[in-house]
C-alpha cells in the first residue's frame, strides 16, 4: 500500500481510531478493496471502530437490550432467506439494508435480535 493511501486512513482516524463508515469511504474514494482498508489498518496497529451493523462498539445492543424493539416483519424475513451456512455476511447485510431502504444498524439489530451471528466482515475485523 502506498504511503499516500497509508496518510488518508491515518488522516480519517477519529480518537486514534478509524470507524468502519468512513473506511468505507476510504475505500470508496481511493478505489481500494475494503480488504486493503481493513489490512492497512491493522498493519498500521489502527483498531476499527463504530460498525455500520453494530457489530463491535462500545454500546453494543444486546439481545435483552433489543426486547424492547419491534422488529420489521418484511426486514426479519429477508435476513433469514439471506443467510450463508446459518449466518449473514457483512456485504449480504449491507445489501438487504440497500433493498430495504432500512439503516445497517436496524439490521444488525434485528439480525442479534433474532440470534443470527453477522460474518464475514468486509474489512477482516471478524470472520
Amino acid at each position: 500500500m502506498s504511503t499516500t493511501f497509508e496518510e488518508k486512513v491515518t488522516s480519517s482516524l477519529v480518537n486514534g481510531q478509524l470507524p468502519c463508515p468512513i473506511a468505507f469511504k476510504i475505500a470508496r474514494e481511493s478505489e481500494a478493496s475494503l480488504q486493503e482498508i481493513g489490512e492497512t489498518a491493522e498493519n498500521l496497529r489502527i483498531k476499527i471502530i463504530d460498525c455500520q451493523l453494530g457489530c463491535f462498539q462500545v454500546a453494543k445492543a444486546t439481545h435483552q437490550d433489543l426486547d424492547g424493539i419491534d422488529i420489521k416483519k418484511m426486514l426479519a424475513e429477508e435476513i433469514e432467506a439471506s443467510l450463508v451456512n446459518g449466518k449473514l455476511p457483512c456485504a449480504v447485510a449491507l445489501e438487504v439494508a440497500r433493498k430495504l431502504k432500512v439503516t445497517p444498524q436496524e439490521v444488525g439489530d434485528t439480525a442479534t435480535k433474532q440470534k443470527t451471528k453477522i460474518s464475514q466482515c468486509q474489512l477482516g475485523c471478524f470472520p
